[in-house]
């Protein structure tokens, strides 16, 4: 029998629902496809999203924005990719009033491969630049550049993205110090082995103000993917020519590692991702430095606490607070379905704070699918929101949004979980989502197919508020 720990007791406060519809995002037409949302909150609660769609010849990157928390938004998007090609698989990152959007983008060149590209703001998303801003050297389109991660802090921006200019896939990096107005000519080239020798993908990135970035990826230059990392001390300007493996622990290329998350705080950076050395089921693992990318462990921690391989952990989340982490996951060690987990360390990583992870649901073990945790943390308000099937009972494929919070740094947790979204349950899709814990309230963006097709949607109500089913119009206009 697996033994859980869930915390109950002295909930407050009390979940409560209330008859508040969630607010679209996007102005899209009806049966125009807006997927892929991402998003970033300052440190004033203004709400940043970007997308894309193909409401106009090509499908491009579109943007709008809260200034209240996830309320409102305005009443008109902004296209920021302007290119004649089409614009995926955006990222965003802000600072203060800097906001950055990277992309990729096959307006170069005959063969329709993709480039990185990029805009900015500098007054909180009210005006972009005229002109997108290309991130690698490859004029002419001839390379395919894929897969980007943006991070952002103070004036410093940074990108990294695989890139397969030398053969098979390189990860890069460039670089702003100046609100965006300069990028490097020449993007850096980041892992450590030949040039093209071997596949390195899924980059990851974080940056501090004191000149610290961190790049995480998967890399096969062993055989199987390991994890590795590089990191600059002089906000990327350089990086050594040495990287370093993560997974250790087991003989390197041995197994699968793959999926990597990045947090940092302060000079403490944490690594988390799947890894299958103890069989074909995935563990999740973390490696930490607590000097700003340098001194990690030899051996990567597991974060479960079941036996090693006995049941299919995925889909990581990682959060940091300087020595506290917190890591979420699905698992399906109940021989169910998957449920949700979260763990956390107080030491830096070094042990973790309770002899078991929570799980975060309130219905029965394993007893119907959840997927892909989002963590957020503001002092001792923690909470973790996730994909959840439990109202999809003819197993159509639809699912809703809950969460989890605990008011007391995991002391203790509500006695049901908190829905999110306002349509009937297990009516339509809601996937993609991002999750921030704000003083009095709960804020999610994901993507919606209550329309018909996929519309971007947010919701921001008081911590605690579920939802119940509002009658809308829905979709498109």
């Amino acid at each position: 029998m697996v033994t859980l720990l869930i915390a109950l007791l002295g909930c407050t406060p009390e979940v409560t629902t209330e008859a508040t519809e969630d607010v679209r995002v996007d102005h899209a037409k009806k049966d125009v496809e807006s997927t892929l949302p991402r998003t970033c909150m300052n440190e004033e609660g203004r709400l940043f999203v970007v997308w894309q769609d193909e409401r106009d010849k090509y499908q491009a990157v579109w943007f709008n924005m809260s200034s209240d928390g996830g309320k409102t938004f305005l009443g008109s998007d902004t296209l920021l990719s302007h290119g004649k090609g089409d614009a995926a698989n955006p990222v965003i990152a802000c600072a203060g009033d800097f906001v950055y959007v990277a992309w990729e983008d096959k307006r170069d060149g005959e063969l329709g491969y993709s480039n990185i590209y990029l805009q900015y703001s500098t007054d909180a998303g009210r005006h972009w630049q005229d002109d997108d801003l290309a991130l690698d050297a490859d004029p002419e389109g001839d390379f395919i550049s894929q897969g980007p991660s943006i991070a952002a802090a103070g004036d410093s921006a940074w990108v990294a993205w695989a890139d397969d200019v030398n053969g098979a896939y390189d990860i890069y990096l460039n670089r702003t110090g100046t609100g965006g107005d300069k990028w490097l000519d020449e993007p850096l080239r980041i892992d450590g082995d030949d040039a093209g020798s071997a596949y390195s993908a899924n980059p990851r990135v974080e940056g501090d103000n004191s000149g610290h970035v961190v790049i995480a990826w998967e890399d096969r230059r062993n055989g199987n993917s390991d994890i590795y990392v590089n990191a600059s001390t002089d906000g990327g300007k350089s990086f050594p020519d040495d990287d370093r493996r993560l997974d250790g622990g087991d003989e390197a290329g041995s197994a699968n590692s793959f999926s990597p998350t990045i947090a940092m705080s302060g000079e403490n950076v944490y690594v988390v991702w799947q890894d299958e050395r103890y069989g074909d089921n995935a563990d999740i693992l973390l490696n930490y430095s607590h000097s700003a990318g340098d001194g990690w462990k030899d051996e990567a921690l597991r974060v479960e606490s079941d036996a090693e391989g006995i049941a299919d952990s995925r889909n990581a989340d990682v959060a940091a607070d300087g020595d506290k982490v917190w890591v979420a996951f699905q698992d399906d060690r109940t021989g169910g379905g998957y449920d949700v987990f979260l763990r956390w360390s107080e030491d830096g990583g070094k042990s973790w704070a309770s002899e078991v992870e929570t799980r975060m649901e309130t219905d029965d073990n394993g007893a119907a699918q959840s997927y892909y945790p989002k963590i957020a943390i503001n002092g001792d308000l923690w909470g973790v929101a996730w994909l959840d099937y439990r109202d999809d009972l003819e197993g159509i494929g639809f699912n809703d949004l809950y969460y989890q919070y605990t008011v007391n740094a995991g002391a203790d947790w509500q006695t049901s979980d908190v829905r999110i979204n306002s349509t009937s349950p297990a009516t339509s899709y809601a996937v993609d989502h991002s999750f921030y814990l704000l003083d009095d309230a709960a804020v999610t963006v994901w993507a919606d197919g209550r329309g018909g097709s996929s519309d971007v949607f947010a919701a921001s109500r008081a911590l605690g508020v579920q939802s119940v089913f509002v009658a809308a119009e829905g979709g498109g206009k």
